[in-house]
């Protein structure tokens, strides 16, 4: 065998260090899903108010179209004495479809039946997904149902914010605290909105108003508390706003009622349709679709880095006060 010259030596590294090189161009040019995928994107829709007609059909296809990993109801959903005609239209996504019961889910055997379907023990509950907080609450419990129901929200609270992989605490319910329409206001508001302040809520979603009404960020009025507080009057984008902003999407197909607009409300829309809601990272954008698809309504938030609002919880009292409470 011939002996291998200087240069051949030379010629040969030199080969091997470009394709080096060459492969390592490649890979930045190529996705690396640490980086590409991030834990904390994904996007969720929601609307309440369905019926089983033509337009609760119109409404779930339009947020099938979306893509969603989640999908919130906000209440009142077949309107008929059994629940099979809207169980129906929403049974394909199986288990990503989250509620809140309304005043027409509680009526007879409805409650049982939705709470079977749904896997419920209670008519409120919560979960984590990726890096946001979901808390369903019900608006049609007795005294007792709503003290048991604010002894868990406090406790749920209070453990969400001394979670550091928790971003996003989102509310979602039926009955809502602000409306167009005062009739359609729960007096919920006097006792829940100051928590929801207090542990640094940032979306909470509702129904039972037949349109689409969107608020300012807003903090509880102590003195009248059928007027909040805008804490931003900025309409489109807000950084990590003072108070939760409230939002109506009764629109799920029932019916479409009139409103009158209020200081409070940034946007309002009489017409079909829902909300999809895309978080990446410490961002937050909220899109209101009609039922022809056209983006009507668009809002964000952005979190600072480092959350100033974090409540110090290392109160060990106050902990087992709050956890003993809740069980």
């Amino acid at each position: 065998m011939g002996t291998i010259s200087a240069n051949d030596k030379l010629i040969s590294l030199l080969y091997v260090g470009a394709s080096v090189l060459f492969l390592a161009s490649l890979l930045d040019l190529l996705p690396v899903k640490a980086e590409k995928v991030n834990d904390s994107d994904f996007n969720f829709v929601a609307a309440g108010d369905w019926g089983c007609g033509h337009e609760a059909l119109n409404t779930f296809s339009m947020m099938k179209s979306m893509k969603p990993e989640l999908y919130l109801g906000l209440g009142d959903y077949s309107y008929e004495n059994s629940i099979d005609c809207w169980a129906n239209i929403v049974n394909s996504v199986g288990e990503s479809f989250k509620i809140a019961l309304g005043n027409h889910d509680t009526q007879g055997q409805l409650l049982k039946a939705y709470m079977d379907k749904f896997k419920l023990e209670k008519q409120y509950y919560s979960f984590n997904y990726h890096n946001a907080h979901f808390i369903a609450l019900s608006t049609q419990l007795d005294k007792g149902g709503e003290i048991e129901q604010m002894k868990f929200l406090k406790s749920d609270l209070m453990i969400t914010k001394a979670n550091k992989n928790i971003d996003w605490t989102i509310v979602f319910f039926h009955i809502p605290f602000y409306s167009a329409d005062e009739s359609y206001t729960t007096n919920m508001r006097r006792t829940y909105h100051p928590v929801f302040d207090k542990f640094g809520v940032d979306l909470v979603l509702q129904g039972h108003s037949h349109n689409y009404q969107r608020s300012y960020p807003l903090i509880y009025n102590d003195v009248r508390h059928s007027e909040p507080i805008i804490s931003d009057k900025e309409q489109f984008q807000y950084e990590d706003p003072d108070g939760p902003i409230f939002v109506i999407v009764g629109t799920g197909g029932e019916s479409i009622k009139h409103l009158n607009n209020k200081y409070f409300l940034a946007k309002t829309y009489e017409g079909y349709g829902c909300i999809n809601v895309e978080i990446a990272g410490k961002s937050m954008n909220v899109e209101y679709y009609s039922d022809s698809n056209n983006p009507i309504d668009k809002f964000s938030i952005t979190k600072n880095h480092y959350d100033s609002k974090r409540e110090d919880l290392n109160s060990d009292m106050q902990r087992i006060e709050y956890y003993q409470s809740s069980k």
